[in-house]
């Protein structure tokens, strides 16, 4: 069976054509996945820059896209203070 191909985003659609959706106030940082993880929590994946990966978790009521936003540019600054760090030999 063919598979239609891959069809970019509508323009007011906040997805890219890979399914990925930017992190407000993070250049360069997307959410790749947000999903349950089975029990009381949320699992979130996200690429950056340099084919940078994180994933983490957070409660399930932690759902209001504002939350989750700050929550995210959290544990991102906090990804590139260790970046950081490693390049100076820390």
């Amino acid at each position: 069976m063919d598979h239609p191909p891959e069809q970019p985003p509508a323009d007011d659609s906040p997805y890219d054509a890979h399914g990925r959706v930017d992190v407000p106030d993070a250049p360069d940082w997307q959410y790749v996945s947000i999903h349950g993880d089975a029990g009381d929590a949320l699992a979130v994946e996200l690429a950056g820059p340099d084919d940078a990966r994180i994933a983490f978790t957070v409660p399930n009521f932690m759902n209001r896209g504002d939350e989750l936003g700050e929550v995210t540019r959290i544990v991102i600054r906090s990804w590139e203070r260790k970046e950081r760090a490693a390049g100076l030999g820390a």
